[in-house]
């Protein structure tokens, strides 16, 4: 049985690594190609060798060190496509003063250089679990970027079919018989593979589109009468190339002569190669997580990709990562051993060491049709995909990117994506509304229990309280809304003049420097119109920053800041009483307790009476408050403590009020703690007591019942009242 299993286990992974191989190779021509043209292009062999080298080494980390066997790693269209931009910008630069020999140790060197950078950042970044930190890079620049790769891959596909740039000012000798013959076929291989590619889904179809291509090029040569010799003295091949393999060696010997400065001016190209790698390779595994259904440890993956690489750049082989196509083939093809991965390894360096001469028949116009179709998918997958999927601004940025990338250069294009992916940004987040609501002092009060006397004047008067709670990032494109909408308060005649101003910084996660512009603006309409101005929840960050811009502490009391919204209300509700009602206030809780201890005088023998201190916890959370308190005179504050440990203040409650009554009922512990503000007299009725009125005088105890009913009634009316105000 276990044979049977192991033997269904290795036919898959044979297949698998036989056409995964194949593909590594024809990359590597297609790849090399793209770096490897011009002045470089008798160089191509050493090119392919390098991408070969990679492709080796990146086959044996897969093997040995990836935690699952379809996770394969190859040589990569992005790094190599912007070292070919590199290659470019390096040969019109030194024009004629360097010879072939010369451009060619210096690119051996930098494409060394660069898959060890290209590794040492994979590495730092699973090293401190920073991958997750390149999504922040805005979506219409990298599919601007890689629009625009693609459209330059389609530029080197011509030029290294016919050996002419793709320009208008070599539009008629493109056109001519003899050019046509040269390219056309390729692309029309090119178009043939892509449309072949999205409607079928086999994983021969590569291995049989080339072999169909390279039958068809030799059968029309030789009905034509074209012999072998005469296609390669032509140029319609690849060779001749020198005896002997592909393996370019160890760059060591060419280090000490390399041109560090001219390197370094590659920087942004580098930097943008290394952006955009990690970009991709996390886009990869996301994909793979997909279609295999399970987790990747990123971080893992990361460092194993950097020390594929840094092995590779020291080998002279190119920079890659982790391929989604072949690891997704490998899967659906049931690959479950490391053996498809060595097997890759082993086709590599097979044709590494022995394939020069056979490479040398390859059909160049092949060869560019794969080139083609590289630049072709690049082409579809950022301007075709992607038209249904992103909004119209994003695409036009894409489309943007790609104009300046072809008319201008890449930096160029990179730079104004990212300008107008910033300005777009902006006009996008200046449309959030930054005011999450509209609160106001009659609908939205504090959680300060109340009489219903103080109700009436908040009923009356609450219309003085504005408030405004807000979320979000506040920058210059929204701090003038705030303002727009605190005048449109002040110049409501329907309301009463606006005396307190309250913002809820709850929900704020930062603010900029334009906004302490807009509070200082904020402060001279408070002065010209007699309101307070309230912070409520400043986060500290915050809370330095009024302090450093001179906002807070205010020595006139116009900005005053509290630990949070409820805190606030409090104090803007008390300075109503004060102004409207101030006796009758005072004298609000005593009458409260006089009509208490009138109605209930007969129960008083099973009441416990108590005099507490402030700040006495007589209700502790998680714990069983063991009765009902009620309380004669005196303060006190229902709080819910969080798991962070701080406390929230859910109510405050004043003389004639009851509480623990819902444990008692529902027999349940409590559910927050209740604190005594000020020295308080309370009588307990504890569980026991609650038990003997119930059997020893009904009546009263059915008054008791309604009461305590009557409360939670009133309490969630208020509520209700308040979610009202919320959702309006």
């Amino acid at each position: 049985m276990s044979n049977k299993s192991s033997f269904s286990d290795i036919i898959p992974s044979i297949i698998a690594g036989s056409v995964n191989g194949i593909i590594f190779i024809i990359s590597a021509m297609a790849l090399s190609a793209l770096i490897f043209s011009g002045e470089l292009a008798p160089y191509l062999p050493q090119g392919i060798g390098m991408v070969l080298v990679a492709s080796v080494i990146f086959a044996l980390f897969s093997a040995f060190t990836s935690k699952n066997p379809v996770i394969l790693i190859a040589p990569q269209d992005i790094p190599i496509a912007i070292l070919a931009l590199m290659a470019a910008t390096i040969m019109s630069s030194v024009g004629s003063s360097w010879t072939g020999e010369a451009l060619f140790q210096y690119m051996f060197v930098a494409i060394s250089l660069t898959s060890i950078f290209v590794g040492v950042f994979f590495y730092i970044l699973g090293q401190f679990k920073l991958g997750k930190l390149v999504r922040f890079i805005p979506f219409p620049v990298v599919g601007g970027f890689l629009a625009g790769t693609g459209w330059l891959i389609v530029q080197f596909s011509f030029s290294m079919m016919t050996d002419l740039d793709l320009s208008f000012s070599n539009l008629e000798s493109l056109l001519s018989n003899e050019m046509l013959i040269r390219w056309l076929p390729g692309i029309m291989f090119g178009v043939i593979l892509l449309v072949a590619d999205r409607y079928i889904s086999h994983y021969l179809l590569l291995p049989g589109i080339l072999i169909l291509g390279i039958a068809s090029f030799y059968f029309v040569a030789i009905t034509n009468g074209a012999s072998f010799t005469s296609l390669e003295s032509g140029g319609y091949l690849l060779g001749p190339f020198p005896d002997g393999g592909l393996f370019p060696g160890i760059p060591f010997s060419f280090v000490h002569e390399f041109r560090w400065n001219l390197y370094a001016t590659q920087f942004p190209a580098i930097t943008t190669m290394l952006i955009l790698s990690v970009i991709s390779l996390l886009f990869n595994y996301s994909g793979l997580e997909l279609t295999i259904k399970d987790d990747i440890d990123l971080d893992k993956e990361l460092k194993m990709n950097g020390l594929s690489n840094i092995a590779a750049g020291i080998f002279g082989g190119s920079a890659g990562y982790m391929t989604l196509s072949e690891s997704t083939m490998n899967y659906n093809m049931g690959v479950r051993t490391k053996l498809s991965n060595l097997i890759v390894a082993l086709l590599c360096t097979l044709t590494l060491i022995f394939g020069a001469n056979v490479l040398s028949v390859f059909p160049k116009v092949i060869l560019g049709g794969l080139i083609f179709n590289l630049g072709l998918l690049f082409l579809t997958d950022w301007l075709y995909d992607t038209w249904s999927r992103i909004s119209k601004a994003d695409y036009g940025i894409i489309v943007l990117i790609l104009i300046v990338i072809g008319a201008v250069g890449f930096l160029e294009g990179i730079f104004i994506g990212v300008l107008f992916s910033v300005i777009l940004f902006v006009v996008n987040y200046s449309k959030v509304e930054v005011i999450k609501y509209e609160l106001s002092g009659k609908t939205y009060h504090s959680n300060v229990e109340r009489s219903d006397t103080i109700k009436e004047i908040f009923d009356n008067k609450g219309d003085q309280i504005f408030i405004l709670p807000l979320q979000g990032f506040i920058f210059f494109g929204t701090s003038n809304r705030i303002l727009e909408k605190i005048q449109e308060r002040i110049d409501d005649s329907k309301l009463d003049d606006l005396k307190f101003l309250v913002f809820n910084f709850m929900q704020v996660t930062g603010i900029d420097s334009s906004t302490i512009n807009s509070f200082n603006k904020l402060r001279i309409l408070a002065e010209n119109n007699g309101f307070s101005v309230l912070f409520c929840s400043l986060d500290k960050s915050i809370v330095s920053q009024f302090t450093s811009e001179g906002l807070l502490p205010d020595d006139q009391l116009i900005f005053q800041a509290f630990e949070d919204l409820d805190h606030g209300l409090e104090w803007c509700e008390n300075q109503i009483i004060k102004l409207h009602q101030k006796e009758q206030v005072e004298s609000t809780d005593k009458n409260e307790t006089e009509i208490i201890r009138k109605k209930f005088s007969q129960l008083y023998d099973y009441f416990e009476e108590k005099d507490i201190s402030e700040g006495f916890a007589l209700i502790e959370q998680d714990k069983d408050p063991g009765g009902i308190y009620y309380i004669e005179s005196g303060r006190v504050t229902v709080q819910l403590r969080s798991d962070k440990g701080n406390s929230i203040r859910l109510k405050s409650m004043g003389a004639g009020t009851v509480v623990g009554e819902v444990s008692l009922y529902l027999g349940t512990i409590a559910s927050a703690s209740v604190i005594t503000e000020t020295d308080c007299k309370i009588y307990f009725l504890s569980k026991e007591n609650f038990q003997k009125i119930n059997l020893e005088s009904p009546e009263k105890a059915a008054e008791l019942h309604t009461y305590i009913v009557q409360l939670l009634s009133d309490r969630l009316a208020k509520s209700n009242k308040t979610i009202k105000a919320l959702m309006r």
